[in-house]
């Protein structure tokens, strides 16, 4: 009986056109592979620009892998990230790409560029090899690529905002985010230009004192503060009021006014708000 099943299955498998497997597993066709078994390869980059100013917090930085060896042609993307900006610079992406689709012919970049809500803010101006000097796949992985990013010029009309009679809220000290005071509230300052008085709110205490605008110079006298102790907000109290010791002009673009010192460095960015 045994012998006659062996058999009848050996006729079974003629008569398909096949041969039984004893223990073994089929060989999985290449072309059925699932595309997660590809060896992915990862290239680190830092994004970052000279520029001592904080982006608004809605805008992105996309990091590009390209191949540009080809001449009088658009460069051919390999792959690419976008990633929100959370902290100041350098912006740290991971692309990843498949080392298979890579030429040995090829060229290979990394490009960057910031945006905000659509409006583009920075963008790279030069090759960023991603790969040895020229960009062969054959030279070692460029570990991280760091890319400078230029500023875009605003092609946006201005707003309008004036540098006097208008509220500006404190947005950064020394190029890093300035966060919130007392109360969850941000400092702000209004000159008035009637008086040449300025008042607001410090991080804990309200201000007010004196100041000298002429053309794009403005230096502010001494301030007086109200006496409230605070259990938050007294070190972006005592920064805030600094900066605008160390003041010696000023420049408005869009709705941002940056205050300068003596030697042109921003020592604090206010949004018309």
């Amino acid at each position: 009986m045994v012998r006659s099943t062996i058999t009848g299955v050996w006729i079974l498998a003629a008569a398909f056109g096949c041969q039984p497997t004893e223990g073994k597993t089929p060989a999985l066709d290449p072309v059925d592979a699932p595309e997660d078994t590809k060896a992915m390869a990862q290239l680190n980059v830092e994004v970052f620009y000279r520029e001592r100013i904080m982006l608004p917090p809605t805008s992105t930085v996309e990091v590009v892998l390209e191949d540009g060896a080809k001449m009088d042609v658009a460069a051919e993307l390999v792959t690419k990230a976008e990633v929100p900006v959370k902290t100041g610079p350098p912006y740290r992406v991971t692309l990843e790409y498949d080392p298979a689709v890579l030429s040995l012919q090829g060229r290979y970049g990394v490009r960057a560029r910031i945006e905000n809500e659509g409006r583009l803010l920075f963008t790279s101006t030069q090759f960023n090899s991603a790969f040895g000097t020229n960009g062969s796949p054959a030279e070692p992985t460029n570990d991280p690529v760091k890319v400078l990013v230029s500023r875009v010029p605003s092609t946006r009309a201005p707003s309008g905002a004036p540098i006097t009679g208008t509220r500006w809220v404190l947005q950064s000290l020394g190029g890093k985010p300035a966060g919130l005071g007392a109360g969850g509230r941000a400092p702000d300052i209004t000159l008035q230009g009637s008086e040449s008085r300025a008042a607001g709110f410090a991080g804990c205490n309200q201000i007010t004192g004196g100041y000298t605008l002429e053309g794009d110079q403005l230096s502010f006298g001494q301030m007086a503060m109200t006496r409230r102790a605070c259990a938050d907000g007294m070190e972006l109290e005592r920064d805030f009021a600094k900066a605008l010791q160390e003041t010696k002009s000023y420049r408005i673009e869009d709705d941002t006014l940056s205050l300068r010192d003596e030697n042109g460095t921003v020592v604090a960015a206010l949004r018309a708000g």
